[in-house]
């Protein structure tokens, strides 16, 4: 709720432009804080035993690579300014890059939350310093610093981040030595670095294309319908995956079954998300207006063409728990490369001939990627992807029906629905996706076991089951 206070704020305050431009730069920023973590995030998460010793080394290893990676990034910034032809990037992008060392600080801090399930205060470092980030770049936009403001944001949030996550974790890393497992962390830890790059290029490409073929404008319109729409979606699986991979290594030391856990998260996760796209996507003509601000009515079917691409992706995050609980980090490198290369060209294509082809080409390349990596996880990981897709699919079509049944209220109301059309048609079509998502007996079942899974995994509790309405086996590691 805050990151949309803060984006409702701070897009009525700035206009699309300086948008534009700073997400002409994020794409860079986003090379850079996949750099600095590569990978060492996902090993100090996902190994079941990690000494002080280990988690101190993966400390340095991110540090000298956010620092590294901010150093980069700032001695490039005029082949930045050549690559988007535009002089005002100049006072932005060594600003910005000052973030990365203080990301780098700050990863494994939030692991040592994770590792701890101190999920209540990873959130309330997370929240302190988003409010605090939001208060700064609202008072500069006031201010009249432009684009400015966002970089203070950033350093802002990068900052108060590493300071909060400091104080909580009540831990502090030792001088780096050889030894201690080490290699067969960075070793692990590498191919889990690639493959994140490979998605990192997918994901900011559209916007990199956009900012040189098309002015700032248009790319902060894009930007802010992505913005919009990820942040929903990301507010729950960003958090929720520093709950689940230990929740999962749990269950694997216990002896169960990593199926027997993703089969019941991707059925409450997966719904909760394809409902809050279909119903903002149906609801977008007011919503888009009303939360950004008249300025950004043309982001409206952007972000309903992105919602789609959206919906699929939560499924392709439980992939990804499933690669990271199989170990599978070298693996998922090629499996990156081989999918990821259809997206950047659907995206490059698309950014020679619209918008709303560039938002087609990203939500196309969702669609591809998951059940690609179903088929491979199948393989791999020996995973059920059949009940994967079985469920993904059934939320899907829920979502289809409560975004026509919102859609066909909005048209009713007119082309200026209003509050009382937006709200008569997010209610109807929130029952529309709830009786479809929930038609049987068995399917309201698995949704009990899925909330209390997640909720005694939050209270670090071992969960128990009513009924286990599969058994399935998946490789350890």
């Amino acid at each position: 709720m805050l990151q949309l206070v803060g984006l409702a704020i701070l897009s009525r305050l700035l206009p699309p432009e300086d948008f534009g431009l700073i997400a002409m730069v994020t794409v860079f920023v986003a090379f850079g804080e996949t750099i600095r973590d590569f990978g060492m995030a996902t090993i100090g998460l996902q190994r079941r035993e990690l000494s002080h010793q280990q988690a101190s080394n993966l400390w340095w290893v991110n540090t000298a690579l956010g620092t590294a990676a901010g150093i980069a990034l700032t001695a490039a910034t005029p082949l930045i300014v050549g690559l988007y032809g535009d002089d005002r990037l100049y006072g932005l992008v060594p600003l910005l890059a000052i973030a990365l060392p203080l990301s780098g600080m700050s990863t494994q801090f939030q692991v040592q939350l994770s590792r701890a399930m101190r999920y209540g205060a990873a959130a309330a470092a997370d929240l302190g310093a988003l409010a605090l980030a939001v208060g700064v770049a609202s008072a500069g936009a006031v201010a009249g610093w432009g684009a400015h403001a966002l970089v203070a944001q950033t350093l802002t949030m990068a900052g108060a981040g590493l300071v909060f996550r400091w104080v909580a974790t009540r831990w502090w890393p030792t001088w780096p030595r050889r030894g201690a497992g080490m290699k067969r962390d960075v070793r692990d830890g590498v191919g889990f670095g690639f493959a994140g790059l490979i998605e990192t290029v997918r994901q900011n490409v559209d916007r990199m294309a956009l900012g040189i073929r098309w002015e700032a404008t248009s790319v902060g319109l894009y930007d802010r319908a992505f913005q919009l729409l990820r942040m929903p979606a990301g507010a729950i699986t960003g958090p929720l995956t520093q709950v689940i991979i230990p929740t999962l290594n749990r269950t694997l030391a216990e002896g169960g079954t990593v199926d027997s856990v993703l089969l019941r998260v991707q059925r409450l996760l997966g719904f909760v998300i394809v409902w809050v796209f279909a119903v903002s996507a149906a609801i977008a003509p007011w919503l888009i207006p009303f939360v950004l601000g008249d300025a950004w009515e043309g982001a409206v079917p952007l972000f309903r063409i992105l919602a789609i691409g959206g919906a699929v992706q939560v499924f392709c995050t439980v992939n990804y728990w499933q690669v990271v609980a199989a170990n599978l980090g070298k693996q998922f490198v090629f499996f990156q490369l081989s999918t990821k290369i259809l997206g950047i060209a659907l995206l490059v294509a698309g950014s020679f001939i619209s918008l709303n082809a560039v938002a087609a080409a990203s939500s196309l390349a969702f669609i591809f990627t998951w059940p690609a990596g179903l088929i491979w996880l199948a393989r791999s990981a020996r995973q059920d992807s059949w009940a994967y897709l079985r469920t993904g699919l059934g939320l899907l079509g829920a979502g289809v029906l409560a975004y026509s049944a919102g859609w066909g209220v909005m048209t009713v109301f007119g082309p200026s629905p209003g509050l009382a059309g937006a709200l008569v048609a997010g209610l109807v079509a929130s029952a529309t996706c709830a009786c479809a998502a929930s038609m049987s007996s068995r399917t309201r079942m698995e949704f009990a076991d899925a909330f209390r899974l997640v909720r005694s995994a939050a209270r670090r509790q071992p969960v128990r089951y009513r009924d286990a309405p599969v058994e399935l086996v998946t490789k350890e590691q």
